[in-house]
């Protein structure tokens, strides 16, 4: 592993970084516990003991034990105050009383916004493998089968091709059970002529996959079927607005629209999606008035987009892809949509 990531920090002060997915992004280690001390010419990694030989050997840097950390001698410290808890941050003036610890939240989301040919090759793994799991448990759909047998076997046959773990628990959702956005496999069985959810990703290289798709079991309620031609129409066309430049509330503002325009925009109550890499939700937030409104694409960047109509009682239906801002476009991740 190289510095170079390291070197691309841009900070006045040292800078202390605890975060792992930070940690994993800039040393190449997978740590449960670490602290990376960025500093002009001397970026120092702190590790307890069972780290210690290790990152001695692959860590891009000087390595220190934990308890050296006590020693550091230093004016002023930025932290990341949107990870460190406000016991964490007594316990750094507690080590450090003489230092001046200065809120910096998320420092390095920037850098990890803009994903490098290694990572994006990481990611397009991850992809792939989510839709092949995906094929595989669609395979094993029929009546009586439960949402959680489905999901066991999601991870089963993840795992056994590759993986390292899943993103996050799947989602599957029968019938009605899909107008509840973030919800878990439970024990409901399957019905004919049910829609079902399905939301899923895998890790593979420390990069997450996360796909959703929606398959009739059969032929659902009418309500449904418009839900998805009212989704995917709506889908298809603010991917078509995407390009280095545009402004990532412009993207979810083409969704509001067209949903507005169906009269259906108050079944449509979450992001339109989302930045993906080492976790399953990174910045930015593709929102038309979030914070990262603002924020304009640029090559590199990795997010998904997933607009989606919920009605309770009846069910719901969301359609997620991961895409890759490229110079003139975008290039999507998913088989089924190159």
């Amino acid at each position: 592993m190289d510095d170079s990531r390291i070197k691309k920090i841009k900070t006045e002060t040292p800078l202390l970084i605890e975060q792992t997915a930070d940690l994993f992004y800039l040393t190449g280690l997978t740590l449960s516990k670490g602290r990376l001390l960025v500093r002009h010419g001397k970026t120092t990694l702190f590790v307890d003991g069972r780290y210690f030989e290790r990152a001695k050997k692959e860590a891009p840097c000087p390595v220190a034990l934990w308890d050296e950390f006590k020693k550091v001698q230093e004016k002023e410290i930025g932290f990341d105050s949107a990870f460190v808890t406000y016991d964490g941050y007594l316990g750094l003036k507690k080590e450090l009383p003489h230092t001046n610890w200065i809120s910096k939240p998320n420092p390095i989301r920037e850098l990890r916004a803009i994903k490098d040919e290694k990572e994006i090759s990481a990611l397009k793994k991850a992809a792939l493998l989510t839709w092949k799991g995906y094929k595989h448990i669609i395979g094993l759909l029929k009546e009586g089968i439960s949402e959680e047998e489905l999901a066991f076997e999601f991870e089963f046959f993840c795992r056994k091709n590759g993986a390292s773990g899943l993103s996050f628990s799947p989602i599957i959702a029968f019938g009605e059970n899909g107008a509840y956005p973030h919800y878990r496999a439970g024990k409901t069985k399957l019905k004919k002529d049910e829609a079902v959810l399905i939301d899923v990703g895998a890790v593979v290289d420390q990069y997450c996959g996360d796909m959703t798709r929606v398959y009739f079991f059969g032929r659902p309620d009418p309500k449904i079927i418009h839900f998805e031609e009212l989704v995917r129409s709506a889908k298809e066309k603010a991917m078509r607005h995407i390009k280095p430049g545009v402004k990532i509330g412009e993207i979810d503002q083409i969704v509001q629209d067209e949903f507005d325009k169906a009269n259906v925009k108050q079944l449509y109550i979450h992001s339109l999606g989302h930045g993906i890499g080492l976790e399953a939700h990174e910045f930015p937030r593709i929102r038309y008035d979030g914070a990262d409104k603002d924020v304009q694409l640029m090559p590199g960047m990795v997010f998904t987009i997933e607009p989606g109509l919920y009605q309770p009682g009846v069910g719901g239906i969301r359609l997620e892809d991961m895409l890759v801002v490229t110079k003139n476009g975008y290039e999507n991740l998913f088989p089924d949509q190159i």
